[in-house]
């Protein structure tokens, strides 16, 4: 049967749980808010949120040959008509490549699916899922509209460690370099005083008119060049107030407030944005957190008899108190509808720019040569040979001095860039350049 793709239907492909708000239970009733009809396929069925924070659940991961089954299924029925595509907590590497399957479905019946992809993996330096599913989420990203990773999942996807605003704008770039992503979105990244003004935040208040102690910066960019040119990219953050508390299910129902309001160009909202449609979707999904939390944290004071230390995670607390704590702080979704459907936007987008290949400086590349430099055109190389006094094992961060040999008959098509990239270097690491071109 036809799978004839609907306007506004997405598939949200994640975890469930009975009790509390993660994976599609914290997606979909924002999704269905803001007007979709949403497709929940399930990855785990749960008691209630796992990990260190609970302690304790109970229920089932759903394996490969079960998420086949479903994904099958739906094609067969004609039911494989989504829109666009949200993916989260997916349990084991076998059960990722099901996923990668079905990406290729959609795509193949609707091309212009929207897809944006949650790499869920771990967070606060700390991986929650097998380590062989990185590789595979590197494989998803270039199939990939959007990606929301929080700052741990960018830096295990981009091997960049996010430690300053330099590393924040080099991780940025690297989704774009490598991977090809037409969008990205850090979630959420915690940066010093210093280092926020390095970003244009100078003067972050809360919603009190106080200034935080602390601040996060969530972080986009997209590429506006088009295909097959050097990439450009609109770069932007937006800073607001880190919070005592912990809540579990925030990073869920920012990606799903994402990929309901991804940008809609024909919307003058989005399109007539000062930065970009990206940053407005941002704005929009972070003043609807910032109000869901709020909502959520003066029903916890009130549980709590107005005690702020009694909802901020202790050392030592026992596992029946750690519990306690955690079913107070759930996240009060029916209650916030208003600030899902109307955000204040108190956080605004602002605008930087992002280097041109960063990654020269902000870790070693494996050594290089012509064939592993450039692609091939015509079963030849644009760049013939290269050739440099500096030890191979280093790469190309030590080097300085380059001799660099291109044809220039018959034409090779972007020549230019890899002429270009080359003077780059040079100017980054401080080392010479020779160009011989021969015929």
């Amino acid at each position: 049967m036809a799978n004839i793709p609907q306007d506004k239907r997405i598939l949200s492909i994640q975890s469930h749980v009975v009790a509390g708000y993660v994976g599609n239970k914290a997606a979909s009733f924002p999704l269905q808010l803001l007007g979709w009809e949403v497709d929940a396929a399930l990855t785990v069925s749960f008691s209630n949120h796992t990990g260190p924070r609970y302690g304790r659940w109970g229920g089932s991961k759903f394996d490969a040959a079960h998420l086949e089954d479903v994904f099958s299924a739906l094609d067969a029925n004609g039911l494989l008509r989504q829109s666009h595509l949200l993916t989260g907590y997916v349990p084991g590497a076998d059960a990722l490549k099901v996923v990668v399957r079905a990406v290729d479905r959609l795509r193949a019946v609707n091309p212009k699916l929207v897809y944006v992809l949650d790499p869920v993996m771990g967070d606060d330096g700390r991986i929650y899922v097998s380590e062989s599913v990185i590789p595979i989420y590197k494989a998803l990203l270039p199939r990939a509209t959007c990606a929301t990773p929080n700052y741990f999942e960018a830096e295990l996807l981009t091997d960049v460690k996010i430690l300053d605003a330099a590393s924040l704008k080099a991780a940025l770039r690297m989704f774009h370099e490598r991977y090809r992503l037409p969008n990205i979105v850090i979630s959420a990244v915690s940066l010093g005083t210093a280092e926020l003004e390095k970003l244009g935040f100078t003067d972050v208040r809360d919603a009190s008119g106080s200034t935080p102690r602390r601040m996060l910066v969530c972080s986009g960019s997209t590429i506006v060049s088009a295909p097959g040119e050097l990439i450009k990219s609109v770069a932007f953050g937006v800073a607001f107030p880190e919070l005592a508390e912990h809540y579990e299910g925030v990073g869920d129902v920012f990606s799903s407030l994402v990929a309901g309001r991804f940008p809609c160009h024909s919307d003058p909202a989005f399109s007539a944005h000062p930065v970009s449609p990206l940053a407005h979707t941002v704005e929009l999904a972070i003043g609807s957190l910032q109000g869901i939390l709020a909502r959520t944290r003066q029903h916890a004071l009130a549980l709590a008899n107005n005690r702020p230390e009694a909802i901020v995670p202790r050392e030592g607390e026992s596992a029946d108190e750690r519990v306690r704590r955690l079913r107070t702080v759930e996240l009060r979704l029916i209650q916030s509808q208003q600030e899902i459907l109307d955000p204040e936007i108190r956080y605004r987008a602002k605008q930087y720019l992002l280097p041109y290949l960063p990654f020269l400086s902000q870790f070693r590349l494996f050594a290089f040569s012509a064939f592993s430099l450039s692609a091939s055109f015509n079963g030849r190389s644009p760049v013939d040979s290269v050739s440099r006094r500096s030890d191979y094992s280093n790469g190309l961060s030590r080097a300085r001095s380059f001799t660099v040999s291109v044809f220039t008959s018959p034409p090779v098509p972007r020549m230019e860039s890899w002429i270009i990239m080359m003077i780059y270097i040079s100017m980054l690491r401080r080392s010479t350049i020779t160009v011989r071109c021969r015929r």
